[in-house]
C-alpha cells in the first residue's frame, strides 16, 4: 500500500513538473509557436499619439432627466 502511494505521488509530481516546463517553454517561445513579428513590447518613441477630444470649459454638458419627454 505504501509503495502505491509513493508511486502515485511521484507520478503526480512528474506530470506537474512536465506540464510546467512545457507551459514555460511555450510562453517564452522555445517551441516556435509564438508570433515573432508581434509589436508587443516594442515601443517606438517616434509613434504619434492620438489625443482625446476635449470639450471647451464654456460649453456645459447637457443632460435630460429620465422620463422628461414622456407623455403622461
Amino acid at each position: 500500500m505504501e509503495r502505491r502511494k509513493l508511486l502515485a505521488t511521484a507520478g503526480a509530481v512528474t506530470i506537474t513538473a512536465f506540464a510546467t516546463t512545457v507551459g514555460l517553454g511555450a510562453n517564452f517561445g522555445l517551441f516556435g509557436v509564438t508570433e515573432p513579428d508581434s509589436p508587443v513590447g516594442r515601443l517606438d518613441s517616434r509613434q504619434t499619439t492620438v489625443e482625446a477630444h476635449v470639450l471647451p470649459a464654456a460649453t456645459p454638458a447637457t443632460t435630460t432627466p429620465p422620463g422628461a419627454d414622456a407623455d403622461d
